[in-house]
């Protein structure tokens, strides 16, 4: 309410055995007063719509750090390696620019805390379509997922007919294709839990079975370390839980028109986020639908204003419901020596 948003959903998801510890989709309903299935409009506003699992959306800059893991795992660039973040960049009829434009060279890793599209982009000209592709198959982001809920295998992702150079530089950021909060979740699972493949379930594993190495330990690491400085210096500064190493990235992207092209004023906001960082245990996942912060000059949308604070608060009071003691150092200034 507070981001005054049509809709969310959230997936709270254990890293390492993919067990669904909490899925919410917003509007919700009363059981005991089912709504009736819309018979016009957009299905997407019925609360009777999942909107974690069914919810197929462009989910931003999340994606960007599927590209550097990508890259890194294949050896095309290095953390510290610069790109060229100049934009616009230019691709036929098509610009690909920033939200803010850097006007410079990035480390790879800053291309993550700083958000860009246009360094993200270059970097995807680096993978090639058919590497991309087949890195996003293996991370779950291209198949419907598997999980136990009647609605899910009718939530295929939305691809591109033909895979192009563009495309690729798109989706590299997140636009161009669409998937579920689920699917992120189970992706960022798999990116950031050592690299191995995690398959989302809603039963309880009492055993970590390993799923097949999608990508080493030591750049499941490095994307670990890049995520966390999203949230140290970079666009979720508002997602630090004191205790608990909140690392993650934000992705707004423009909400399509029933009729083509995008608003001006409506987004999905969303932020995936991993904690504890340096041990992970869990994914959550939150994104909303057209929200708005209005405490300043001038509206914002942006997930860093909209979505992180949501998902900062859901870990404060969540954390501890799971038994994660939180990593606070000792205040000694008044101690008896």
């Amino acid at each position: 309410r507070l981001m005054s948003a049509k809709g969310a959903a959230a997936v709270l998801m254990d890293i390492k055995t993919g067990e669904i510890i909490s899925l919410a989709s917003l509007p919700d309903f009363d059981p005991n007063d089912r709504p009736r299935p819309l018979t016009s409009g957009d299905q997407g506003d019925s609360p009777l719509f999942n909107r974690a699992v069914q919810g197929l959306y462009e989910l931003g800059s999340t994606f960007k750090i599927f590209t550097t893991a990508q890259a890194i795992e294949e050896r095309l660039v290095s953390r510290t390696t610069w790109i060229d973040t100049t934009g616009p960049l230019k691709w036929g009829k098509h610009r690909i620019r920033d939200f803010r434009d850097h006007g410079k060279a990035l480390t790879v890793e800053d291309v993550i805390v700083e958000s860009s599209n246009v360094g993200t982009a270059r970097i995807a000209m680096m993978i090639g379509a058919e590497r991309q592709q087949n890195f996003l198959y293996d991370l779950g982001l291209l198949t419907p997922t598997s999980v136990e809920l009647i609605e899910a295998p009718g939530a295929k992702p939305l691809l591109p007919k033909n895979w192009s150079e563009i495309h690729s530089m798109t989706i590299s950021y997140g636009h161009g294709m669409s998937a579920s909060p689920l699917h992120l979740a189970t992706a960022y699972a798999t990116l950031l839990n050592g690299g191995t493949k995690v398959t989302p379930t809603l039963l309880k594993r009492d055993e970590v079975e390993l799923g097949a190495r999608v990508l080493s330990e030591n750049t499941s690491k490095q994307m670990r370390d890049f995520l966390r400085a999203v949230v140290t210096r970079g666009t979720a500064s508002l997602g630090e839980v004191a205790g608990y190493q909140v690392a993650g990235k934000t992705g707004t992207a423009d909400k399509p028109k029933p009729q083509g092209g995008y608003y001006e004023d409506k987004v999905i906001a969303t932020f995936a986020s991993v904690f504890p960082a340096d041990d992970p245990a869990y994914v959550l996942v939150v994104s909303l639908d057209e929200p708005v912060e209005t405490s300043g000059r001038e509206p914002r949308r942006t997930a860093g204003w909209t979505a992180v604070p949501v998902a900062a608060e859901v870990i404060r009071r969540i954390a501890p419901l799971l038994g994660l003691a939180p990593d606070i150092e000792p205040d000694t200034s008044a101690s008896v020596t």
